[in-house]
């Protein structure tokens, strides 16, 4: 079976989906458009190198919340095929072969959207409009710079997973840090030299800085509660007091020198940090 059989159209009263292992190559989203009662879409792990959309009017798609995509061989995505997709809230295109994005995404609802695990170096967000959403998932990609206009396109995002990519360091990762319900930001396993942010989001709880190359750290203003993962680096000097206080905890194993400290797990009186360089001197 290389395309979903037009037959999948008459049935009007299904509400759940899934055709998965099989060869599909091209999927016609327009079959399952008049399905009125489909919420839950699952196209995961096929073959599929096409998806075709035309001419989608208001009201199709009309319960449809849901769309898993992952695990095929796309390799091009036009974006505004689901802007019509109104009630649409998870959108996973993870595990593809994604290289080019076009088209705008404009939505009122989705709320996770996953494109880990593609091919992708460069996206460009400024057309985008989806102001509901809460996890953009963008890890083993080859991004070297951020989405651009993202801020400005996803304000109310909390989770940012960027992992494994090819970032570097730049003034744009200011931007993110603008956003005011950011809860976590995992920039882990990329291509960063130094991590110096002047000011990060109060809402940030988790900064993942892990596996990159970073040599300096500072983050001198935080709301109370940051939690920030900066093992595996290159810091060689660290002065505690260029993270602010209101840093709970950090984890710096296996780097030259390794300050690791928890505050809720502190004794009262205990002297707040103890740093400790590889070779196990102790540090005042």
């Amino acid at each position: 079976m290389k395309s979903v059989p037009a037959t999948i159209a008459h049935l009007v009263a299904l509400e759940m989906l899934e055709i998965s292992k099989s060869s599909i190559e091209t999927v016609n989203l327009n079959l399952f458009s008049k399905l009125t009662h489909l919420r839950h879409l699952n196209l995961c792990d096929n073959k599929i190198l096409f998806l075709h959309l035309f001419d989608a009017a208001e009201g199709n798609f009309a319960q449809l919340r849901d769309l898993f995509l992952s695990g095929n061989l796309l390799t091009t995505i036009d974006l505004s095929e689901f802007s019509n997709m109104k009630l649409l809230q998870t959108l996973d295109l993870q595990r593809n072969r994604i290289r080019r994005m076009q088209g705008a995404l404009v939505s009122n609802s989705l709320k996770f959207l996953d494109l880990s695990e593609n091919r992708i170096e460069t996206l460009n967000c400024c057309e985008w409009n989806i102001t509901s959403l809460n996890q953009f998932m963008l890890s083993s990609n080859e991004l070297v710079t951020l989405p651009s206009c993202l801020p400005l396109t996803m304000p109310n995002v909390m989770y940012l997973i960027f992992q494994r990519n090819a970032l570097t360091d730049g003034y744009s990762w200011y931007s993110l840090f603008t956003l005011e319900r950011l809860y976590q930001l995992d920039i882990s396993y990329n291509r960063l030299t130094k991590a110096v942010f002047d000011n990060v989001s109060l809402s940030l709880l988790i900064l993942g800085l892990q596996n990159n190359n970073i040599n300096v750290l500072s983050v001198p203003a935080a709301d109370y509660g940051l939690n920030i993962l900066a093992s595996f680096n290159s810091i060689d000097t660290f002065d505690i007091k260029s993270l602010s206080s209101n840093v709970t905890s950090l984890e710096m194993l296996s780097n030259p020198i390794d300050c690791t400290f928890d505050r809720a797990r502190m004794l009262i009186g205990q002297e707040p940090v103890c740093c400790i360089r590889n070779t196990s001197q102790i540090l005042n």
